[in-house]
């Protein structure tokens, strides 16, 4: 091979080829989770080991939602977790991943966002309003992605009711036997008959935002919800504003009569034969000049 046939230099690569595929909603949820998760730790205050400014700030308080209207904590409680339980994220964050992919894929990502942040809403509406009617004593706390993941578990039980989990990544069930397993468990939770599997002795469990989660899930799935579609009805209604009235009159050539030039046009030739083209007004000439321009349009 002689020289002149080598290439020398760098290859080059289709652009399209090497670009890195867009991350995924589910993966920025993640990552937003994990973030706050940091904020929290770094945060944290030696003399309360069990919270952060974060958290204080973040999670879902009875009083401080009810009486102090800070509304925000519907959703910003659903990215806090323990600090003191680390699977608490590691297991919400497990179960996102695995299960809304799946459903990511079957709504779309702009409708699995709207999703995952609505229930978490929902979820926190019904862990609050318990907390108010069976109040204990102090304040009243609640965190966690659980009532969200709890509605993405619903919808992938319900678009795929026979496909198996493998609990504990052992055991395989089809996943609509365990959505009757977890309404189970969460029930009898919210009941106070159930015992605490999950969690460390002390810690308590958000069976009113489980429920909750569950709930908003299997709505959505009944009714056919459209939770983005919905949203871009009510901005393009917002949009539709009747325009301030002025004297400004607007011309429509689709809706006017069609304006009869000839008997307009006659006496200003008839005007020009008598006394010559100088002796029309500016109005004539108008007349004339719109004349022209409608019998061209109309050839």
């Amino acid at each position: 091979m002689g020289i002149s046939n080598r290439i020398f230099g760098s290859p080059t690569y289709n652009d399209q080829a090497v670009q890195r595929p867009p991350m995924s909603i589910v993966t920025k949820i993640i990552f937003v989770t994990i973030g706050v998760y940091l904020l929290q730790m770094l945060s944290h205050r030696a003399a309360v080991p069990t919270s952060s400014l974060a958290f204080d700030w973040l999670a879902l308080e009875r009083d401080l939602l009810f009486k102090s209207g800070q509304v925000w904590r519907l959703l910003t409680y659903a990215f806090c977790h323990s600090e003191t339980q680390l699977t608490h994220i590691v297991c919400n964050m497990l179960a996102l991943f695995f299960l809304g992919r799946i459903v990511s894929r079957t709504l779309g990502e702009r409708e699995f966002l709207a999703v995952y942040l609505t229930s978490a809403v929902f979820a926190g509406i019904v862990q609050a309003s318990s907390m108010a009617i069976w109040r204990s004593p102090g304040q009243d706390w609640t965190l966690g992605a659980s009532g969200a993941v709890s509605a993405v578990f619903v919808l992938f039980a319900m678009h795929y009711p026979k496909m198996k989990l493998y609990v504990f990544g052992i055991v395989p069930v089809q996943a609509r036997w365990l959505l009757l397993i977890a309404v189970a468990y969460d029930t009898l939770g919210f009941l106070g008959m159930a015992p605490n599997l999950f969690a460390a002795s002390g810690v308590k469990i958000g069976h009113a935002a489980h429920l909750g989660g569950l709930i908003f899930g299997f709505l959505y799935f009944q009714w056919h919800m459209n939770l983005t579609g919905w949203l871009g009805k009510v901005v393009g209604q917002a949009r539709e504003v009747q325009l301030p009235r002025t004297d400004l009159r607007v011309f429509n050539p689709g809706v006017q009569p069609e304006v009869d030039y000839s008997a307009q046009v006659d006496q200003i030739l008839a005007k020009i034969s008598e006394s010559g083209e100088g002796s029309l007004t500016d109005r004539e000439r108008r007349v004339l000049t719109q004349a022209s321009q409608h019998l061209k349009s109309s050839r």
